[in-house]
């Protein structure tokens, strides 16, 4: 549970002819982590990888399309992808001539639609216009037919009005400006003259920036005629969309199965043949490698031996047998295996990072530590109750979060459990009896109970950390300031701490506690000095003196910064009673409100009200605050001390869920 499933790395060689069949069926059994062959047949040049890009450009492409369809149909995409086996092949021209079909019904609908949207905005704008245009009942076909004057309508800037009657001096004319003034300073203004001056107030109502209205010559009548007919007009407009909104969601209905199922094996076909990219092959073999979890590796080997009826060359390594993997290049996939209650805490490490392969998983630290802070800071049995319920309405409720429910439901066990140890309920603490302390009555236990756990805490990730180290066969890790000789140094000193308090002060003198921590001081001091001289033992040239003077130097200044460090490390935790004392703060906060105002007039309901309010500030607020400092507590101070992340996710070829990534 502690470590990474164990990879075996494949390399497969079939007929080019199997290949096909052979992918489909590594596709259909979902647990073979693709590898791009150039990492793996540097040596073998007959072996060429497959050019694929091409028919993936085409394959997108469909898929577009018919993500496009859904889209205007409003067919909504599954939660779940589509489960279906990768079959013998997709009948693309098929796929293509039906899609075809379904674009050419759905552009009809599109082309109405749009002339609609068109003609609505036109009309409005129409509207607009007639509505702004006075003529003092004179039918519109009268003030078009006119032979003698030009007249025109429209909007300018109100500070180019004197400019406007200024240019147009010259010629006989009237200005008739309205009487309001638009936001933006615009003002509706009608110019008349003579039509023989046409050209020339036309040039002038250019200049002073008059946009004018347009109105149509087929528009007849008076002003309030006309405003009637466009307004019936928009009606049905309005009336003929909703005739088309409801023949597009009847086609979207009527489509929805087919498109998802035609997006669906498109989108399988596509997997497959981007895997066929990280393959490759000569004219008559093909080579695909990858890596499979240790267990299921006999399950694959059947499979393939019964799909190419024994045409096939299987070949299985350990990681440590791949050069690739010895020089670096080549990265071992990473799957994690935790229970079902610890799982959903992988989250969190993936945020950070994945484990490399070989090193710890520290998934079910994580999760333990994580709901002990999270409970140690936030308990109280009603509270924990609540989120408890919120955590089981999400995981019925909603798929995509069900990690996220489980983790509530999990803190709010933790802190119902820490809420029974503290006695406390919604806040009052006189229904139950405390089965370990009141955090207000007793901050002195409580905050040596939150040293204690972030010493433990600190110590697993140097423990771990050492671990790591063995594992990689990486020795100079161990004199690092996270590895043995810092962890004895900081064992020893909390050791020598954890005394004091518990026997006085009298239990541990300053001449004992510097003899306990002399050694491995001593040692951490002289690291570099040390590596110095053992370098110049392995290459027969020895360090100067001042060579070795800098590294001693340089091993102090780390010493310092190893116990300022670690002390500040160890004493952030005090955050944790600090949290559970705020906590109870806040409640005795609310019950005082509640108090004030039970006592200014508002009764036991008042009071009940001003409760109920504080119990759920303190829950969203609070417990939002809590989650933070928790992850930052784990981030910080636990996994800085030997975790590093970079590690890949085994993601095999699986067509049945989706997914496939290769490394």
């Amino acid at each position: 549970m502690l470590s990474p499933e164990p990879m075996r790395h494949l390399s497969l060689v079939v007929l080019a002819s199997d290949l096909e069949t052979t992918s489909r069926a590594i596709a259909r059994v979902g647990v073979l982590h693709l590898l791009d062959v150039r990492h793996a047949v540097e040596t073998l040049s007959a072996i060429r990888p497959y050019d694929v890009r091409e028919r993936l450009a085409h394959l997108l492409a469909v898929a577009q399309q018919v993500a496009g369809l859904m889209k205007f149909l409003g067919i909504e995409e599954l939660e779940e992808p589509m489960a279906g086996a990768p079959g013998d092949g997709v009948d693309l021209a098929r796929i293509e001539s039906r899609i075809a079909s379904i674009a050419a019904e759905v552009d009809a609908l599109k082309a109405k639609m749009a002339a609609l949207v068109e003609r609505r905005e036109q009309l409005h704008v129409l509207l607009r216009n007639v509505r702004t245009v006075e003529p003092p009942g004179v039918p519109f076909e009268d003030l078009q037919g006119l032979r003698y004057v030009y007249v025109v309508s429209g909007r300018m800037p109100e500070r180019n009005l004197p400019r406007l009657n200024e240019s147009l001096g010259r010629i006989p004319h009237l200005v008739v400006p309205g009487s309001t003034v638009d936001a933006d300073g615009r003002l509706l203004v009608t110019v008349l003259c003579l039509r023989a001056h046409q050209t020339a107030a036309e040039r002038t109502v250019a200049s002073v920036q008059l946009e004018p209205l347009e109105v149509p010559p087929q528009l007849t009548g008076t002003k309030e005629q006309a405003i009637d007919e466009l307004e019936s007009q928009l009606h049905t407009a309005r009336a003929t969309q909703s005739v088309l909104d409801s023949e597009r969601k009847g086609l979207g209905q009527r489509l929805a199965g087919e498109l998802r199922a035609l997006r669906a094996a498109v989108e399988r076909e596509r997997l497959l043949v981007e895997s066929r990219g990280l393959m490759g092959g000569s004219e008559r073999v093909a080579l695909i490698t990858g890596w499979v979890p240790a267990e299921l590796s006999h399950r694959l080997e059947r499979l393939l031996t019964e799909t190419t009826q024994g045409r096939c060359v299987i070949q299985w390594r350990e990681p440590s047998a791949v050069e690739g993997v010895r020089r670096g290049r080549v990265p071992v996939p990473i799957l994690l295996h935790n229970p079902v209650l610890v799982r959903p805490f992988e989250r969190l490490l993936r945020n950070y990072g994945l484990p490399r392969y070989g090193e710890v998983d520290p998934t079910p630290v994580v999760a333990v530590a994580f709901l002990a802070m999270f409970g140690f800071m936030f308990g109280d049995l009603g509270h924990g109750a609540v989120l408890f319920a919120i955590g089981y309405f999400i995981y019925r409720r909603m798929f995509r979060y069900r990690d996220y429910a489980v983790i509530l439901m999990e803190c709010g066990v933790s802190s119902a459990v820490f809420g029974l140890l503290y006695g406390s309920v919604f806040g009052v603490e006189h229904w139950l009896p405390a089965l370990w302390l009141r955090p207000m009555q007793d901050t002195g236990r409580l905050m040596r109970a939150a040293l204690t756990f972030g010493a433990v805490f600190i110590s697993i990730g140097i423990g771990l950390n050492i671990v790591n180290a063995i594992r990689r066969r990486d020795l100079a890790a161990l004199w690092e300031r996270n590895g043995l000789i810092g962890a004895l140094a900081y064992w020893t000193a909390v050791a020598l701490f954890m005394r004091r308090l518990a026997a006085g002060e009298g239990a541990v003198s300053a001449g004992t506690a510097i003899l306990w921590l002399s050694v491995p001081v001593a040692l951490m001091l002289l690291k570099a000095p040390l590596r110095a001289l053992w370098t110049g033992v392995r290459t027969k040239q020895w360090p100067d003196a001042g060579e070795l003077l800098t590294g001693f130097v340089e091993s102090m200044v780390e010493v310092l910064d190893t116990m300022v460090s670690t002390i500040s490390n160890t004493a952030t935790f005090i955050r944790l009673a600090a949290f559970a004392l705020s906590h109870a703060g806040l409640f005795l906060a609310t019950f005082s409100v509640a108090g004030a105002v039970a006592r200014m007039g508002g009764g036991g309901i008042g009071a009940a009200v001003v409760i109920v309010i504080g119990n759920i500030v303190i829950i969203a607020l609070e417990g939002m605050i809590v989650s933070i400092q928790t992850i930052r507590l784990e981030y910080y101070e636990f996994f800085s001390r030997f975790y590093s992340g970079g590690g890949e996710e085994y993601r095999p070829l699986r067509i049945a869920s989706g997914h496939q990534q290769a490394a």
